[in-house]
């Protein structure tokens, strides 16, 4: 937090040494136990909400008294939040008619695909998430996605004591890009929306310098001097459930001396389905060594692939596998060949987690994300498609690169463990609460000052 402004008067000067002196008590004050609601905008597979998941789960275990708030009931994965916070009460807005919300829903879609802002819900959600502060005695919101942030900083300017910290995870900037170039899924209003919320937050966990995007002054109009930012890796904790079963190579029908390319994605084209495929049809042209390619994500999408590569034995497509590191400890490379502006992505840790050596286009941390302490990378990356999909010819090179070199991949293999390491979720956790800490002793800091 910034200090006062100078100004050539007693008065100010007696409050800048009472700020002085506050400010340095607080710094010396341990980390207390604190009732923090974790807040995200659904609750359905992907990035931003396996980890808001996972940290409330790992806040609970670490002695907080920890809740998490979902702004959708209509798309809550109930089997998702028991097997990642199985001990973290879920809140979330339950209306009278779920019939009359659903409508309202749809309405709001619809409003926003052609270019309209619309809140026809967000009143409920407003009254309903204010009472849950109240009620619970919240200090801390710690919220996951721009609407979920939205609606939250929405909240607690009735709540000055209550600082919220929000998770960059890449949707501030892929909102601002669709909305620059007129896209039918961006928000209307953007960069107004983005100034008000970014005038409400106290503190920013970022995992790319890329997400900071949104936050420049030419872009979001708000003051941002107050927000305190830091950097911080998410955290896994990587487990292996009971399902683990249904997917040893043995269990796939592998063969012990295939070599097993795999991806967890979502289903959405940009994350490369189509030119991991090509560069695997390619490759088996090419290599007399069994191959096998294993793909884990659900969607319309992918069925249509599965349809279209049905006759190619050596391509399973596994569907949505609730734990990917089940499947993940089956594969020697894992592949990642996404055209969206990742930042952090949960799949190239759970390969890492796993001992996997990784293909993946370079973009947001990824580099940093693969490499150890030592500065040895246990992958290999493509270049980041400027537009398009990532190009099918690079992935081919850099599986063939495995394909005939098996110290390589044998030593990526090896590096993996350390450079999972910095994913550590003890060290995310204690990262968060400092990070808590700090937003909280600000805020009493300015409130005596």
């Amino acid at each position: 937090m910034p200090a006062p402004q100078l100004r050539n008067d007693k008065g100010h000067l007696q409050k800048l040494l009472l700020y002085a002196a506050v400010r340095n008590t607080l710094s010396l004050l341990p980390i207390s136990r604190m009732n923090i609601l974790v807040a995200v905008e659904e609750l359905r597979i992907g990035g931003a909400q396996t980890f808001a998941l996972r940290l409330a789960q790992a806040l609970h275990e670490a002695g907080h008294c920890v809740f998490l708030y979902n702004m959708y009931w209509q798309y809550t994965e109930h089997d998702l939040v028991k097997r990642l916070a199985p001990d973290v009460e879920l809140l979330q807005y339950n209306p009278v008619s779920k019939s009359l919300d659903n409508l309202l829903l749809r309405s709001d879609g619809w409003m926003q695909r052609h270019g309209h802002s619309s809140a026809l819900r967000l009143g409920s959600l407003r009254k309903h998430l204010k009472q849950v502060i109240e009620e619970k005695n919240i200090q801390v919101i710690s919220s996951n996605t721009f609407k979920a942030d939205q609606l939250c900083a929405q909240v607690l300017r009735e709540l000055p004591h209550i600082p919220l910290v929000v998770t960059m995870h890449g949707d501030y900037e892929q909102f601002l890009s669709a909305y620059q170039q007129g896209h039918i899924h961006a928000i209307p209003s953007y960069i107004q929306l983005l100034t008000e919320t970014v005038g409400r937050i106290n503190g920013v966990a970022y995992l790319s310098e890329q997400n900071l995007e949104a936050l420049r002054p030419t872009v979001v109009g708000a003051v941002t001097g107050h927000i305190h930012l830091k950097q911080i890796y998410n955290g896994l904790e990587g487990r292996f459930s009971d399902e683990a079963a249904y997917f040893t190579r043995k269990a796939l029908e592998v063969p012990a001396e295939a070599l097993v390319y795999g991806m967890v994605a979502r289903g959405v084209p940009e994350k490369g389905w189509v030119p991991v495929i090509q560069a695997f049809q390619r490759l088996q042209k090419d290599v007399t060594r069994p191959l096998r390619l294993l793909l884990i994500g659900a969607s319309q999408f992918v069925d249509q692939l599965r349809k279209e590569y049905q006759s190619n034995q050596d391509i399973q497509f596994l569907g949505f596998i609730n734990n990917p590191v089940d499947c993940i400890a089956s594969l020697d490379v894992g592949i990642l060949a996404s055209s969206l502006k990742e930042s952090l992505p949960n799949s190239i840790a759970e390969y890492l987690f796993c001992g996997k050596a990784v293909i993946s286009t370079n973009v947001g941390e990824i580099q940093r994300m693969i490499r150890t302490d030592d500065d040895h990378e246990a992958g290999i990356l493509i270049d980041f498609p400027t537009e398009g999909l990532a190009d099918a010819d690079q992935l081919y090179q850099a599986m063939l690169q495995y394909a005939t070199n098996e110290s390589l991949l044998k030593q990526h293999q090896t590096w993996a463990p350390d450079a999972f390491a910095k994913f550590n979720m003890d060290r995310c956790v204690a990262a968060y609460t400092s990070l808590y800490q700090d937003c909280l002793n600000a805020m009493h800091t300015a409130a005596l000052v």
